[in-house]
């Protein structure tokens, strides 16, 4: 009997504690189901992430597979939301708890949409990439619709972030208040801000400018601020630049619009390179000529179009020779130069030991051939020793 008393307190105790009103507006055992209601949902939601990836891998297309993928975290977060919003709409709070829970919730199903929508953009936009590299095999107009792909993108991205968050703080009375203030005050406060976010308007303009003339696009080489490199990345207000030994540069938008800049793949990646050697003036041209045809032929980073050798200048004691070569890109060019330029090196070394390479020749005067065979030699304008005096014979 005693153990049975015991058991009763203990269940009576329990059921006060669950059933006693909580600071919150709702009983504890209600707070307990709101704390557990956004597990379950996140549970649910990999669920539902799990079923919709299984139904999608047996169509063929690849798109699904990425927006399912892409749509787990949004899925799990809006379904721990209205698991929460459920379980509040079941309790039938008063009026004042259900407004201020309404006032977390809303927000967060706008975040939960918002990262939605932007989910789903990357996934479209990275899909309209691929489609038309698979359509068209132009490597620049591949590049220029990377571009323009990927500034949508960002502006779609940039638009979403300022929709949801306009809609999060409409939801508070303050900030409805001042909206309608600075509506009411529109021309003010545009020239106010038009003042002091001048640079920064300038700078998104001058993203959208580059997005639509598109001077550089993703994955062309440039030589800027005297770094040769490819563009990585274009954003609204500045531009990576991936330089040759993996540093990256960051440069501001505006300036490719105010300074100049070299674009070696603005219309296409081919591209020709020079090297330059001096040589003595007996060099055999002919050979070197054959020689610069031959590295070329057995080169694979030669495109087959342009392989040839002049002799650029004739200088006071050498020849300036001048190899032009041709490649698809400019990497590859700048390999092939390299290479070229050492077998030309290796050619005129292996050539009679060397003697064409550049040397500086010495011609001896007569006075010094004398010196040399230990002639007397009379410098010019001297005056002459005095011979000593002899008496005459009788």
């Amino acid at each position: 009997m005693g153990a049975l008393a015991a058991e009763g307190d203990a269940a009576s105790r329990a059921s006060w504690i669950l059933h006693r009103e909580t600071p919150f507006g709702l009983l504890a055992w209600q707070v307990l189901v709101v704390l557990v209601a956004p597990v379950i949902g996140w549970i649910s939601g990999a669920a539902v992430v799990r079923l919709l990836g299984k139904l999608t891998s047996r169509t063929g297309a690849r798109w699904d597979d990425r927006l399912v993928e892409a749509s787990r975290g949004p899925c799990q977060f809006l379904l721990a939301v209205l698991f929460v919003r459920g379980a509040v709409a079941a309790f039938e709070p008063t009026a004042a708890t259900e407004a201020w829970l309404e006032r977390i919730l809303r927000p967060l199903l706008v975040i939960g949409c918002a990262w939605a929508a932007d989910r789903a953009l990357g996934v479209g936009t990275t899909e309209m990439a691929d489609r038309y590299e698979g359509k068209d095999q132009d490597p620049g107009h591949v590049r220029a619709a990377r571009t323009r792909i990927s500034m949508l993108r960002r502006i779609g991205s940039v638009s979403i972030a300022i929709l949801a968050a306009a809609l999060v703080l409409m939801q508070f009375d303050l900030v409805r208040q001042v909206g309608v203030s600075l509506l009411a005050s529109a021309g003010i406060a545009g020239v106010v801000l038009g003042f002091a976010a001048q640079r920064s308007i300038a700078t998104i303009l001058a993203g959208l400018q580059i997005s639509i003339a598109q001077p550089v696009r993703i994955g062309d080489v440039v030589v800027i601020e005297g770094e040769w490199g490819t563009i990585e990345e274009i954003t609204l207000t500045f531009v990576v630049v991936r330089i040759w030994d993996q540093r990256r540069l960051v440069l501001p938008i505006s300036q490719l619009l105010d300074k100049p800049f070299q674009n070696w793949t603005r219309s296409s990646p081919e591209l020709l390179g020079t090297v330059f050697l001096h040589v003595d003036y007996t060099a055999p041209i002919d050979v070197l000529r054959e020689e610069v045809r031959r590295v070329c032929e057995a080169d694979p980073d030669w495109d087959g179009k342009v392989a040839g050798l002049v002799v650029f200048d004739a200088l006071s004691t050498t020849l300036q020779v001048r190899a032009l070569v041709s490649a698809p890109s400019a990497g590859q060019l700048f390999d092939l130069r390299c290479r070229v330029r050492e077998r030309l090196v290796q050619r005129l070394q292996g050539i009679d030991g060397g003697r064409h390479l550049p040397r500086t020749r010495f011609e001896p005067t007569a006075l010094e051939e004398r010196r040399a065979e230990g002639l007397p030699v009379e410098t010019p304008g001297a005056t002459p020793l005095p011979q000593p005096l002899t008496a005459p014979r009788t």
